[in-house]
């Protein structure tokens, strides 16, 4: 399909495997999702949708993921550049502006829609594995780290908060 035909259908589905070997420093993007628009939009509005539902009786026996990402790190030496299994990027552009309240910008929005009594009891905002705690480690527990260096903003229901920061780690 040329870039620019266009392919309008209520439901798709599409199971397509890349597998290949790139030739060195070649760039590749094996899916790109595009939706540009000049126009106010309604509601919402998303590039990309993906929806994971279990109904009434659907379970899951591991992990039910509605996206699973997974970056595999070179088992060697790294010759260079940076690894991430997500990067989220924003490009306001020259003329960008809005305001905090009526038009929050943020590079993640985590949302319950659902009924928030069962989640707001028992949820937890992330659910790390995999780590070990000690000192230098990615985490890392105890006492100390009680001096305040910095804070990160966010929001919650409309409201402004801080995560603190220490420039000490906990040991």
């Amino acid at each position: 399909m040329a870039e620019h035909e266009f392919l309008n259908l209520k439901e798709l589905t599409v199971k397509r495997t890349y597998i290949g070997d790139l030739p060195p420093a070649q760039v590749q993007t094996p899916a790109k999702f595009v939706l540009k628009t000049e126009f106010l939009c309604g509601n919402w509005c998303n590039a990309i949708e993906a929806s994971l539902n279990f109904g009434t009786n659907g379970a899951v026996g591991g992990i039910g993921a509605t996206g699973s990402f997974d970056c595999i790190l070179p088992n060697r030496t790294f010759p260079s550049g940076e690894y991430t299994t997500l990067h989220l990027s924003f490009g306001p552009q020259a003329s960008s502006a809005w305001n905090a309240t009526l038009n929050p910008v943020s590079f993640l929005v985590l949302e319950n829609w659902g009924t928030a009594t069962e989640f707001d009891d028992k949820a937890f905002l992330m659910n790390l594995k995999g780590l070990n705690e000690g000192t230098g480690h990615l985490f890392s527990a105890g006492a100390g780290g009680t001096t305040v260096a910095g804070t990160l903003k966010i929001r919650i229901g409309g409201t402004t908060y801080y995560l603190m920061l220490s420039s000490a780690e906990a040991n």
